[in-house]
């Protein structure tokens, strides 16, 4: 078949227009790619801009509502509760206050006047709760939480404490969040009530409601960062004036005891069994030293960096320490740990009072057999007896 070939001029119309859409389409590359690079560059500019705005506003403790809000996640149960405010004219005559409605800012209990332990002030603190969760097992889709053992736990010991004449004050009754600080105020609350009622008030009345409006701060902000002035006069290291004050109160109550109840937890879950934490002097001291080159918060404008403070209950928190381990050992020898019985560190629930006190993880969450040891009721009501027991013999010993 013969086929019809174009004439020369229509060739080069043919070319000419080849060679039109060619430019056209680098045109269109080069206004694309032009497009493109400022699109990346607005948004490293509105990218620089917000993280500068959200720096900005965390050095201004502005953020404390995010932080909180994006917290509450922690838990898949999503627990959340609310805490109550220390009332300094709340009774004292025993009733229990576990209502959310009520003004006191803790449950306290009074054993009978005829117990190996009345005449002592027990100062509880079931670890963790609401969004904070505590350590949990498994990691990724957990079953078990801390703060639900912790409260489980000394729930039963209070009731063991009171039973032996023991006066307690539980600073955690249900799954709520009570910040850190939150709790050593309402501590230092509790030792100023005591102190003034016992006559062992070592300033004037006048000092004690200065120092009460102060740690109410904490209460009523209810956060641990330095950022939202939740740690009130407990900020900074070192010991401020206004702190000293209440821990050389403190340390002259020799009736009144604080502990801490917590779970343990192991990422190689080859640890097991009982661990009694306690603060020296030189504990509290060498973390500080290192966390003012290792920690951001150390850098902080309004984080005081004072000089270092001596004068803590080494020997009677040391005593305490082993007291503990040695009876919940003794009586459930499942719980001896193949890690440290006692341990000096510094625990910011132990260092930022003057009573002799102790943080006891139970047990390792994260352990097997711990963590069935610690699902029987009878094995619970043996760890509190032990406790018990452990501060009787601390007692008996000082």
């Amino acid at each position: 078949m013969t086929m019809n070939r174009p004439a020369p001029a229509d060739r080069r119309i043919d070319n000419t227009n080849k060679q039109n859409q060619k430019a056209s389409g680098k045109k269109k590359e080069t206004s694309f790619f032009r497009r493109f690079i400022l699109f990346l560059l607005v948004a490293a500019l509105g990218l620089g801009i917000l993280t500068g705005s959200l720096y900005y506003l965390d050095q201004k403790g502005d953020l404390s509502f995010l932080q909180d809000r994006f917290s509450s996640g922690n838990s898949s149960k999503k627990k959340t509760g609310s805490y109550f405010k220390k009332n300094k004219d709340s009774s004292r005559d025993g009733e229990e206050e576990n209502d959310e409605n009520s003004t006191g800012g803790y449950l306290l209990a009074k054993g009978s006047g005829d117990g190996d332990l009345s005449g002592y002030t027990i100062i509880l603190d079931p670890g963790h709760g609401g969004r904070d969760t505590g350590c949990c097992y498994p990691f990724n889709n957990p079953d078990y939480y801390e703060c639900e053992f912790n409260l489980r736990i000394a729930n039963e010991i209070k009731d063991e404490l009171v039973d032996r004449g023991a006066t307690v004050y539980l600073l955690r009754t249900d799954n709520s969040w009570i910040s850190l600080y939150n709790r050593l105020a309402q501590v230092h609350l509790i030792c100023l009530d005591i102190a003034e009622e016992e006559g062992k008030l070592p300033f004037s009345s006048s000092r004690a409601d200065e120092l009460r409006d102060l740690l109410q701060v904490c209460i009523d902000v209810n956060e641990d960062t330095v950022a939202s002035g939740g740690m009130g006069i407990m900020v900074g290291s070192g010991v401020g004036e206004d702190l000293e004050d209440l821990m050389e109160m403190e340390y002259k109550l020799d009736n009144v005891l604080f502990l801490s109840v917590h779970m343990n937890s192991s990422e190689s879950m080859s640890l097991h069994g009982t661990q009694i934490y306690y603060v020296t002097d030189d504990s509290i001291i060498e973390s500080e030293h290192r966390q003012m080159s290792t920690n951001s918060e150390f850098q902080r404008s309004d984080f005081p960096l004072r000089d270092d403070y001596y004068g803590r209950n080494n020997e009677d928190n040391y005593l305490l320490a082993c007291c503990l381990y040695d009876n919940i050992v003794g009586n459930l020898p499942e719980l001896e740990t193949n890690g440290h019985p006692t341990n000096e560190d510094n625990y910011a629930v132990l260092r930022e009072h003057g009573l002799t006190g102790a943080l006891i993880e139970v047990a390792f969450l994260t352990d097997s057999d711990d963590r069935n040891l610690l699902l029987s009721d009878s094995n619970v009501s043996v760890v509190a007896n032990s406790v018990c027991d452990g501060v009787e013999m601390y007692y008996k010993n000082k």
